[in-house]
């Protein structure tokens, strides 16, 4: 790899694999990308050593992490890593090191992504709008960032640890007597909380793709119940935040509910509404496609450090 115009590093630390890469001027120096699985290291600094080696960062350093991120400090939600800023300076020798949610580093991507890191959801569905956009992570939890398009900036937020809407309670009652294992979003729109939610409904199984593939009719019930649900979910978000610039989805069960021959059924209850002269119903969704879309929002972050 050739990193002899990097200013700086990112990092994007997810629940399974972390991405690494040098930035240059123009933003991620692609042949630099790296991916590692985090079951085969002990902690961050483990992980990052592996990759520099010998080699340091010499610039700043922006890590993105799926998790709350708190000061100098950030948690890796499901492994037990916990990542200061101060030590990994140390370590990788960088001038500076900024910590940011995987969340919000997406949403610092969306201004400048391009057509080949999406999917489009629906037909119309084009990049470049104004406003604002919304991601939604959907994968070992749940969180959402919004963005503002003209100014590059992302809010952070905690959405997942946030009670359900109504409307989404009422499909849950529909198939349940009991839903209160269901006491936040995340308890629900994860990979966890898919298969929590099959378990009450009957059915046990260790993946969305079992879900899928079963023959017991408990398991479509429990597939149509979290699709139904999720659309509820949406249709609440986008009156929230009102992203004409669009909706993002990202995560591995983002994937899972909004592939091809379910995805109608989830974008259904936002495309029939007919308020605010439809401008809701027009609102373009895309599904992130790239792994690496977060890497260029830590870029997007650092060079705009290195700008200041």
């Amino acid at each position: 790899m050739s990193i002899g115009e990097a200013i700086g590093f990112v990092a994007d630390v997810g629940g399974t694999n972390t991405r690494l890469a040098f930035v240059g001027p123009a933003g991620v120096l692609t042949d630099t990308i790296a991916r590692k699985r985090n079951a085969d290291f002990d902690s961050f600094e483990h992980l990052v050593g592996d990759y520099l080696g010998d080699t340091r960062v010499g610039g700043p350093m922006v890590v993105a992490v799926a998790g709350p991120v708190g000061g100098r400090e950030a948690r890796l939600t499901n492994r037990n890593w916990r990542i200061n800023a101060d030590a990994v300076a140390s370590q990788c020798g960088a001038t500076e090191v900024t910590l940011m949610n995987d969340l919000e580093a997406l949403g610092q991507a969306v201004p400048t992504v391009t057509a080949d890191a999406v999917e489009p959801l629906h037909e119309g569905a084009a990049l470049g709008g104004s406003g604002q956009g919304l991601v939604i992570g959907l994968g070992t939890g749940f969180n959402v960032s919004v963005v503002h398009i003209a100014s590059g900036a992302a809010l952070i937020s905690e959405q997942g640890h946030a009670s359900l809407p109504s409307s989404v309670m009422d499909v849950l009652r529909e198939h349940m007597p009991d839903t209160s294992a269901f006491d936040s979003i995340e308890n629900l729109f994860s990979g966890v909380g898919l298969l929590r939610l099959a378990k009450v409904i009957g059915v046990d199984v260790d993946s969305a793709e079992a879900l899928a593939k079963s023959d017991d009719p408990r398991a479509r019930e429990a597939l149509e119940t979290c699709t139904d649900a999720f659309g509820q979910m949406v249709r609440e978000l986008a009156y929230a935040y009102f992203p004409r610039a669009g909706l993002y989805f990202n995560g591995s069960l983002a994937q899972f509910l909004l592939a091809p021959e379910r995805r109608e059924r989830v974008l259904a209850p936002l495309r029939s509404e007919t308020g605010f002269d439809g401008q809701f119903a027009r609102i373009p969704a895309f599904l992130f496609v790239s792994h690496t879309v977060a890497l260029g929002g830590a870029a997007a972050r650092l060079m705009a450090q290195v700008q200041r």
